[in-house]
């Protein structure tokens, strides 16, 4: 099996800052460890996260944007495409939500 098939990526800008960007990872990834018994640590402005059988990846932020990589594990490489339809929609959701409560001041 190819490997690269079981990998996930997501880019997106954003307008959080870094700040309020890691509050809402954080947030996010005590959900999942409480949830679903995920293991997490940040290094740097980087989540690593992890859950036997489930798979590995990573969050990296700045400023202005943040990338998702996750490798699935064995059982769940046969869903990628379902799993990554659903991060993109939750990660583009959760974005858009900030940015109608936080509109840009008019220039």
């Amino acid at each position: 099996m190819d490997s690269s098939m079981s990998k996930i990526h997501v880019a997106r800008p954003h307008r959080l800052g870094l700040t309020a960007a890691r509050a809402e990872v954080e947030r996010i990834a005590a959900r999942v460890r409480d949830e679903y018994g995920a293991e997490y640590h940040w290094q740097g402005d980087v989540l690593h996260f992890k859950r036997a059988g489930i798979g590995a990846g990573l969050i990296a932020l700045a400023d202005d944007s943040m990338d998702l990589w996750i490798d699935l594990g064995l059982l769940l490489s046969p869903m990628k495409a379902e799993i990554e339809e659903r991060l993109t929609r939750k990660i583009d959701e959760t974005l858009a939500g900030y940015e109608a409560d936080h509109p840009l001041p008019a220039s």
